[in-house]
């Protein structure tokens, strides 16, 4: 039987203009998805607001632990490497820890 998540963590990212919003976006539907093969990785949830201008980007994790070794790994290096080398101006980010509470996918 699969162990339930509980862990999750939330990054809010903020662009001032909508042609940073738009390039926020962009990142993320060019994105080399290397977290999915993660050990402990349970889901990965993409949210665009255009009139606030703000993506949410959740991951939800069996455990912190698995979560800090994603962190900590050469695919997460990779994984953000290329947002890093573009550093997105007009936005801010931050992340935000939570405790899983509930987690259900369809059988």
């Amino acid at each position: 039987m699969e162990s339930p998540a509980t862990f999750a963590i939330m990054n809010h990212i903020r662009a001032e203009t909508p042609e940073a919003f738009q390039k926020v976006v962009e990142s993320f539907k060019t994105r080399r998805g290397l977290v999915e093969g993660r050990p402990g990785f349970k889901a990965l949830l993409i949210l665009a607001n255009p009139d606030r201008r703000e993506v949410l980007v959740i991951t939800v994790w069996e455990s912190k632990k698995a979560f800090e070794a994603w962190v900590e790994s050469e695919e997460f290096k990779k994984a953000h490497e290329r947002a890093r080398s573009r550093r997105l101006e007009g936005t801010s980010s931050e992340g935000i820890e939570f405790e899983v509470v509930d987690f259900k996918t369809p059988s």
